[in-house]
């Protein structure tokens, strides 16, 4: 009987799912009774592939599901309710990747205990208004320019560049980071890169990555002068932003990866190799990147974890130019983008695969660099 037997279940997820019921798909969520709740998002992808697979939606207050995908962070008491039988899709304290003071200050934490080169994957970075006086030492000796960030916002939302202190507003906690002038081109236009990383385990360590990512286009040919620096759709690449401008060029066709404003990572990988690039080193530094960037908060969260039931994943949305940009919470799965909504509907299948240590077979391992770290890579 399922939840008696010591083996842990594994289920199959079929991304074509989402296009259409089929009843021998379907059976996979009936056979059990399984049941999910969404609560505080909407993941049109995620219900329509749990959906499709048999199981049943209940009630955002209700206690009788299985799965709970959740668009926040989780109360202590709801994490220490928790059956064995259930599981949620964020860690208890995930905020120490997913806010940008908090990823930062973790990342401060290992340069200092590591040394400073083996974790050297961000740019310089303040947090204000707390080290305002120690940005203003830094930047009489290197005037920037320097960027600005809300410490808990997404979307590109109240993101700016700056050339003196003096135009920095601090009516919120922001981060000022060292803005990187000189970024990998293409075709003279600055781009980043999404791809998705998903965490299932604090002990061990396991990581996974879906080794498809999107990268995002800035609408105008990029140019380092000061004249330009307040020309948003220049130096930022957030789709939410530069779908918004005249030059925005989107493509609906999903099988075509290299038009428009946004391209798929491996189309990204084939244009660099074409110009000279070393793209096998440029990804084991992604990995690298990656890694690094969830151990600086492994102690927080594995600790946290602790003290709830282990049933939890988390997802992350995961940007990076040659230092990393940022992790995003789960991400959100409501694009009109043909193209993203392709590579959500895969990765996300991907994401319900694994439970604790089963994997299924379209996972390989990668990597392994640390005894009690295990990395792994999902492939579409």
């Amino acid at each position: 009987v399922l939840g008696l037997s010591k083996t842990i279940p594994v289920l199959l997820f079929v991304p074509e799912a989402i296009v259409s019921k089929d009843g021998n798909i379907c059976s996979i969520g009936e056979r059990y009774n399984l049941a999910f709740k969404i609560v505080r998002t909407e993941s049109r992808l995620v219900r329509g592939i749990l959906t499709n697979h048999g199981f049943q939606e209940v009630h955002p207050n209700s206690n009788d599901f299985n799965l709970m995908w959740t668009g926040s962070h989780l109360k202590p008491y709801i994490l220490r309710s928790l059956q064995d039988f259930q599981k949620v899709n964020h860690f208890p304290r995930s905020y120490e990747l997913t806010r940008k003071d908090r990823l930062y200050k973790n990342i401060q934490r290992m340069q200092q205990t590591h040394g400073f080169k083996n974790f050297h994957i961000v740019p310089q970075t303040f947090v204000l208004p707390s080290e305002y006086q120690e940005f203003c030492n830094c930047f009489s000796k290197d005037k920037g320019p320097w960027i600005i960030k809300p410490v808990a916002s997404s979307r590109g939302r109240g993101i700016y560049l700056v050339s003196n202190p003096n135009q920095i507003s601090m009516d919120e906690n922001i981060l000022v980071s060292r803005y990187i002038n000189n970024p990998l081109l293409i075709d003279e236009f600055k781009f980043d890169v999404r791809l998705y990383v998903l965490v299932t385990s604090y002990d061990p360590v396991i990581i996974y990555v879906y080794e498809e990512g999107l990268a995002r286009f800035a609408t105008v040919k990029y140019d380092r002068t000061a004249k330009n620096i307040k020309n948003t759709f220049m130096h930022l690449t957030n789709y939410s932003l530069n779908k918004k401008s005249s030059d925005y060029v989107s493509c609906d066709d999903p099988e075509v990866e290299d038009y428009g404003n946004k391209w798929s990572m491996s189309a990204v990988l084939r244009y660099l190799k074409q110009e000279g690039k070393d793209t096998t080193l440029l990804m084991k530094q992604v990995e690298d990147l990656i890694i690094k960037a969830v151990l600086s908060a492994e102690l927080q969260i594995a600790t946290a974890c602790k003290m709830f039931v282990p049933h939890k994943t988390n997802c992350f949305g995961n940007h990076f130019l040659v230092f990393l940009k940022c992790f995003s919470p789960p991400p959100q799965e409501n694009s009109s983008s043909s193209d993203t909504v392709a590579l959500g509907v895969k990765s996300i299948s991907c994401t319900t695969k694994p439970v604790r240590d089963s994997f299924i077979v379209s996972f390989s391992l990668l990597d392994v660099i640390r005894k009690d770290l295990i990395y792994k890579s999902c492939k579409g």
